[in-house]
C-alpha cells in the first residue's frame, strides 16, 4: 500500500504510449563521427510543430563501451532521440538551451507541445496550433528524451503489447510486455490492449540515478555539440532548462558538464568544452532534505485559504519530518552512507539502496502523504481535483500516430511515461532523496553560472515555499545580498503582474501566481518573459534593466501576504494515452468492461465520475 502511495505522490503521468507498429524511418541523414568511434548521429528536417523556424529531429547513438562509467554488469548500446528547433528570430546567433523533462521518466516531447514549445495539440490528437509564448522566439531549444526508454529513445527494439489500464503495481512491471514472452501465443488487441515497438524493458539497461543520466546527458552533448550539422549558431553558451524531477537533473547535468570542461581545460581528459551560461526550471524537486519540510507547511497554511490536511494531521506531518530518526535524518544518512559506500554514485551498492528506498518512502508517505489521505485534490494543482485534467494528455496520442512518427523518423512507439525509468529510480535506488541538489547549485553559482527558479504557488508537487527556502540556503558569494533583497512584481505586460521575484545578481527566485505543477502552461506569456529576460541578463521584474553583479530587487521581505481565491476545478477529461491520471473509477471500469465511448481517444461516456485517485485499485 504505501508503495502504491508513493507512486501516486511522485509520478505525475503513468501513461506510456498506444497502439500500431511505427513506420520504417524515410529520408533519415546518417553520420559517424570519426573522433568518437562507434558514435553517430542520425537525423532528418521536420515540418510539424513548428511552421516559422526550421526544426530537425533524431538520434544521438551511443555505443555501450562509450558508457562503461555508467552501465551496469550488462552493457547496452544507446539511442537518444532528440528535437531540434532553431530561434524564430535570429537563430545563427542566438544561445541554445537544452530543455529536460521530469518524471522521473517523461518524455521532453510533452516540452515541445505544452510547456513552451513551438505549438500545442488539439483535443484530436491530430492538429497543432501555433504558441505565440514559444521558449523558441529568440533561443535555439534542443529536446532530449532521457534517462534512455523514456519518450522515443531507446536501447533494444522489441515488438511488446502494452495494457493501457496497467495501473504501476507492482512496481516491478511496466504495462508492456515483450512478443517473445508469451510463448508463441501472443493476446489479441482490443481497445485498451495494443501492439507497438518499444525499448527493452530491462531495469538493468537504464541509468537508475541522477548522477548516471548526467554523465550520459554529457556524452550525448560530446557529439550533437561538437558535430551535429545544423547546429550552426555563433553563440555557443548553453543553458539548461526543466520541469518537476528536471530540478534534480538540471543542476546535477549542468555541475557534470561544468566539471568535464574544467578537466578539458587542464588536459586532464579529452572532449569539447561547452561552456553552461544558466540554468533554470520551473516546479523543480531540487534537494527534499531543504524542501521537504514545507510540504505541510503548503498543506495547511498557503495564499489560498485553503486548508487540505486538519491540524493535528499538519502537526504529526511536520514533526514527521523535523523528530529525530524521522524524514530529515533518514535523508542524512542515506547521503552520509552513499557517500561512504558509493562515493561516485553508480547505486550499486545494496545498503546505500536500501536506505534510501526507505527513506524516500518514509518522507512521501509520512510527511507528504496525509495531503492524499484527507482529500480528492491534485497533488499538481490544490484547485484541481483527482483525476487532473489539466494540461491535456492530447499529445501522447498525437505522437503515436503513424504520419507523425513518419515525420519524426522514429522506429519506436512514445513511450510519455516511462515506468521503466519511474520504478528504478524510486524503488531500486532512492534517487530522489539522495540527490543534494543545493550543493549543485551552490557549486554553480561559484562557477559564475547563473540559476533561474520559478515555481507556481498552487503545486504540492514541489511547492514554492520550500524553493523560497532553498533559494535562501545556498551559500555563495551573493548570499547575503540575495537574502537582503526585496520582491518586486513581475510586469508580464502592461496591464497584467504574473507573480513576484526576488533577485540578486546570479540568482532569481519567482513566485508565479494562479499556477500549479507545470507553470508554463498556466501562464504562458509570464514564464516566457522570465525565461526570456533571465538568459539575456535582463532584470526578470520588468525586462528593461540589464542585471549586473551588484543588482538587487527591493520590496517586502515575503510574498506570504499576497493572497488569491481558488477557481472551481475543471471538468475531468478522461483520455486513453493517460488512465491513471486522467480517469475516474467509473470511466476505468467502463474501459474495462467495454462500455466506454472513446473519440479521438478521449472517454466521453461516461462524461465523469467520482473524484479520487485510481491508485490502490489493483
Amino acid at each position: 500500500m504505501h508503495y502504491q502511495l508513493l507512486a501516486c505522490l511522485f509520478s505525475p503521468l503513468l501513461s506510456i504510449v498506444h497502439a500500431g507498429f511505427p513506420p520504417e524511418p524515410q529520408g533519415v541523414t546518417i553520420q559517424q563521427l570519426k573522433h568518437l568511434p562507434g558514435v553517430s548521429i542520425s537525423y532528418k528536417e521536420t515540418h510539424i510543430c513548428e511552421t516559422q523556424a526550421q526544426a530537425w529531429a533524431g538520434y544521438v547513438h551511443l555505443p555501450s563501451t562509450l558508457l562503461e562509467d555508467i552501465e551496469s554488469a550488462e552493457p547496452y548500446n544507446v539511442s537518444m532521440f532528440f528535437w531540434y528547433f532553431e530561434a524564430r528570430n535570429n537563430p545563427q546567433n542566438a544561445p541554445t538551451t537544452l530543455y529536460l523533462a521530469g518524471g522521473p521518466g517523461d518524455s521532453s516531447v510533452g516540452g515541445a507541445v505544452q510547456d513552451g514549445g513551438p505549438c500545442m495539440i488539439l483535443s484530436d490528437a491530430n492538429t497543432t496550433v501555433n504558441n505565440p509564448w514559444s521558449m523558441n522566439t529568440n533561443v535555439n531549444m534542443l529536446y532530449v528524451d532521457q534517462p534512455v526508454g523514456t519518450g522515443f529513445s531507446y536501447t533494444a527494439r522489441v515488438n511488446a503489447t502494452l495494457n493501457q489500464l496497467f495501473l504501476g503495481s507492482p512496481p516491478t512491471e511496466t504495462g508492456i510486455t515483450p512478443f517473445a514472452a508469451y510463448g508463441g501465443h501472443v493476446p489479441s488487441e482490443n481497445g485498451t490492449f495494443m501492439y507497438g515497438t518499444f525499448s527493452e524493458q530491462n531495469p538493468e539497461k537504464t541509468v537508475n540515478n541522477t548522477m548516471s543520466a548526467a554523465k550520459t546527458l554529457w556524452h550525448f552533448c560530446q557529439a550533437w555539440f561538437s558535430s551535429f550539422p545544423e547546429y550552426t549558431t555563433t553563440d555557443k553558451n548553453l543553458n539548461l532548462f526543466g520541469n518537476s524531477y528536471g530540478g534534480y537533473w538540471v543542476p546535477a547535468t549542468a555541475q557534470y558538464i561544468v566539471q568535464q570542461n574544467n578537466a578539458i581545460k587542464a588536459l586532464k581528459c579529452n572532449g569539447t568544452v561547452i561552456p553552461v551560461d544558466t540554468v533554470g526550471w520551473t516546479n523543480g524537486c531540487v534537494d527534499e532534505l531543504i524542501q521537504g519540510e514545507w510540504y505541510p507547511e503548503q498543506a495547511y497554511n498557503n495564499t489560498y485559504n485553503l486548508q487540505v490536511i486538519p491540524e493535528q494531521a499538519y502537526k504529526e506531518a511536520t514533526n514527521n519530518f523535523t523528530r529525530p530518526g524521522r524524514c530529515a535524518d533518514l535523508i542524512k544518512e542515506c547521503r552520509a552512507l552513499g557517500d561512504k559506500l558509493d562515493p561516485n554514485y553508480f547505486s550499486t551498492d545494496a545498503k546505500v539502496n536500501k536506505l534510501c528506498v526507505e527513506a524516500l518512502e518514509y518522507c512521501f508517505v509520512y510527511v507528504l502523504g496525509a495531503y492524499n489521505v484527507f482529500s480528492n485534490r491534485s497533488v499538481f494543482d490544490m484547485a484541481h481535483l483527482d483525476p487532473d485534467p489539466f494540461p491535456t494528455s492530447y499529445w501522447n496520442g498525437f505522437f503515436n500516430r503513424e504520419w507523425v512518427q513518419a515525420e519524426l523518423g522514429v522506429p519506436v512507439n512514445l513511450t510519455a511515461y516511462s515506468l521503466l525509468v519511474n520504478n528504478v529510480f524510486l524503488y531500486q535506488t532512492g534517487d530522489a532523496v539522495r540527490v543534494a541538489g543545493l550543493q549543485s547549485m551552490e557549486y554553480l553559482l561559484a562557477q559564475g553560472v547563473r540559476v533561474n527558479m520559478i515555481y507556481g504557488d498552487r503545486d504540492y508537487r514541489c511547492p514554492w515555499n520550500g524553493a523560497e527556502k532553498l533559494s535562501l540556503a545556498a551559500q555563495w558569494s551573493g548570499a547575503e545580498d540575495f537574502g537582503k533583497a526585496g520582491y518586486e512584481y513581475v510586469e508580464t505586460n502592461n496591464t497584467y503582474k504574473g507573480g513576484m521575484v526576488r533577485q540578486h545578481g546570479n540568482l532569481a527566485f519567482t513566485r508565479v501566481f494562479e499556477a500549479g505543477h507545470d507553470a508554463y502552461a498556466y501562464q504562458p506569456e509570464t514564464v516566457f518573459q522570465l525565461f526570456n529576460r533571465f538568459i539575456f541578463s535582463k532584470d526578470v521584474a520588468t525586462g528593461t534593466q540589464t542585471v549586473s553583479s551588484n543588482y538587487s530587487t527591493s520590496g517586502p521581505s515575503s510574498t506570504f501576504g499576497v493572497k488569491d481565491k481558488l477557481p472551481p476545478p475543471p471538468p475531468f477529461n478522461c483520455n486513453l494515452y493517460n488512465v491513471i491520471g486522467s480517469c475516474t473509477i467509473q470511466q476505468y471500469e467502463a474501459l474495462q468492461n467495454g462500455t466506454a465511448k472513446v473519440v479521438d481517444f478521449n472517454i466521453v461516456r461516461p462524461a465523469g465520475g467520482s473524484p479520487g485517485s485510481l491508485a490502490g485499485l489493483e
